[in-house]
């Protein structure tokens, strides 16, 4: 009896194990991409406009992304940007910074003057950019045609040209799910940069990838700037092959086997008696 005791135990403590199912830990990228028409990473000043870091995580379907930089509020015209993603699972990273002309007009694709990285998913802010908090909705089937680009949202302030920051609205994209997006203005932590006392805050993007490419893909390239990009990030995280998950039993599974146990034995030591 006393085994039985033990063993109705365990199954019911197993449901304690089912936070324990999936792996979250973040990977950090830093900002170490030069972009396009500057010999320096930072166009402008650093205390207004340096991207430090993204932290990356994917917790089952939900792609978490935590981006640390001096840009977190609206300098006159200059917003938040969008997020794009690329995505690949063999060898080959899907992370091409280099292409034809080294981190040059670098808008969209691996076509013509463009860098080698194939965007092919963004997290679009949506109307609410230029405040702490909105909606944003994870989209694909986009074309350079939809990219609205630096240039055009700023050409009289002296941007860097031609960089893709957000996308236009168009009913051919397809939207797989939306999402709060926010900003916390509170320095996070602040380092010296450039001769520059740098504060950051954090724009946080956590969004459901369920029936994307990215929910199982083994690495996922990012890509953010504020719509002037006068500082870029991007970069590429690796993930569990699959779907990023311990290969851990259902909590229910392991319940039902060790209740079966119990029974089976209940049952003989009944017969024995």
């Amino acid at each position: 009896m006393t085994c039985i005791k033990w063993i109705v135990a365990v199954a019911f403590s197993a449901l304690s194990f089912s936070s324990f199912a999936t792996d979250v830990s973040g990977e950090t990228i830093m900002d170490n991409y030069i972009g396009a028409g500057n010999s320096s990473d930072i166009h402008g000043d650093s205390f207004k406009f340096d991207v430090d870091k993204m932290v990356v995580s994917r917790d089952g379907t939900i792609l978490n992304v935590d981006i640390f930089t001096a840009f977190y509020n609206d300098i006159g015209s200059i917003k938040l940007g969008d997020l794009f993603m690329a995505t690949g699972n063999g060898l080959e990273s899907p992370w091409d910074p280099n292409g034809d002309q080294p981190n040059e007009n670098d808008r969209y694709s691996n076509s013509g003057s463009n860098t080698g990285t194939d965007w092919n998913y963004v997290y679009d802010l949506g109307g609410g950019r230029g405040s702490k908090s909105g909606t944003g909705e994870l989209k694909s089937g986009f074309t350079t045609a939809d990219l609205i680009t630096s240039s055009e949202l700023h050409s009289d302030i002296g941007v860097r040209d031609n960089q893709a920051v957000r996308i236009a609205d168009k009913n051919s994209q397809t939207i797989h799910s939306s999402s709060a997006w926010n900003v916390d203005d509170n320095y996070s932590y602040a380092k010296t940069v450039g001769g520059s006392y740098n504060g950051y805050g954090k724009v946080s993007f956590s969004f459901d990838v369920t029936g994307t490419a990215l929910a199982t893909a083994n690495q996922i390239a990012f890509r953010w700037a504020m719509t002037c990009a006068n500082d870029i990030i991007e970069g590429v995280a690796s993930f569990t092959p699959a779907d990023n998950s311990t290969v851990v039993p259902e909590p229910q599974t392991i319940i039902l086997m060790l209740l079966a146990m119990a029974g089976l034995i209940y049952r003989r030591k009944s017969t024995q008696l």
